[in-house]
């Protein structure tokens, strides 16, 4: 008897640089993995996916953001947030007790596995790697 492994194909999504992609953003990570059946890792990738496309918004001059949901093995989700600004690269910040903004990172960092930047000279893709509990 041999084991049938599935392969979950990368879902992607083209949002435009408004605000109201943070929303949609989740939506469809959220979407994705509920297909995938996936429902330990949700509420921390609407998280994840919520801060990444806040910030490609509020940072880049692109007309769209793009994000992509991928399954790196059956223990580990891949959410990506490309844009078009590659000059600019995410770092955590110290936010003070008073400071409104500045733990969006040290929060992704809090919940993924890992995350990083990938550079490109036409693109930036921030990623960031969230460990499955319920994997099948």
């Amino acid at each position: 008897m041999s084991v049938v492994v599935r392969r979950e194909l990368p879902q992607i999504r083209v949002l435009p640089r408004q605000t109201s992609s943070s929303p949609a953003a989740r939506h469809f990570v959220t979407d994705v993995l509920d297909g995938w059946g996936l429902t330990s890792v949700r509420d921390d990738a609407a998280l994840v996916v919520t801060e990444l496309v806040s910030n490609a918004i509020k940072h880049t001059p692109s007309p769209f953001v793009q994000v992509i949901v991928r399954r790196l093995s059956p223990g580990a989700v891949r959410l990506i947030v490309i844009d078009k600004r590659p000059d600019l690269w995410p770092f955590r910040r110290a936010a003070g007790p008073l400071d409104i903004g500045g733990r969006g990172l040290a929060v992704v960092d809090a919940v993924t596995k890992s995350w990083g930047c990938t550079r490109w000279p036409w693109e930036k893709r921030v990623w960031a790697d969230l460990e499955v509990k319920d994997a099948p």
